[in-house]
């Protein structure tokens, strides 16, 4: 019983590390996609270039994708927890 008490809790706090590293790396991603598309703005007001609007989409999809990798982590995270916290009750 105290190896599973263990396991749990190096688990539990593995996943709020990895949580809090995703988090850090989403919210940078979502920073510099903010910050790169108003500078490339500011810097050509007038030519607007299809370039310039194909670079911020695919940092937009980079972020979204990320974004769901950090929502399927948790969604199999809490399932799995969920099913041995259920075992370990009956």
């Amino acid at each position: 019983m105290y190896i599973k008490d263990k396991t749990f809790k190096i688990v539990n706090r593995g996943y709020i590390v990895l949580n809090i590293l995703l988090w850090i790396i989403i919210l940078y991603m979502i920073i510099d996609n903010i910050v790169s598309l108003k500078y490339e703005i500011e810097k050509e007001v007038i030519n607007l270039h299809i370039n310039q609007a194909s670079d911020y989409i695919k940092q937009t999809i980079q972020v979204l994708c990320l974004f769901l990798v950090y929502i399927t982590f948790n969604i199999l995270y809490l399932g799995v927890m969920g099913r041995f916290r259920l075992k370990n009750r009956i």
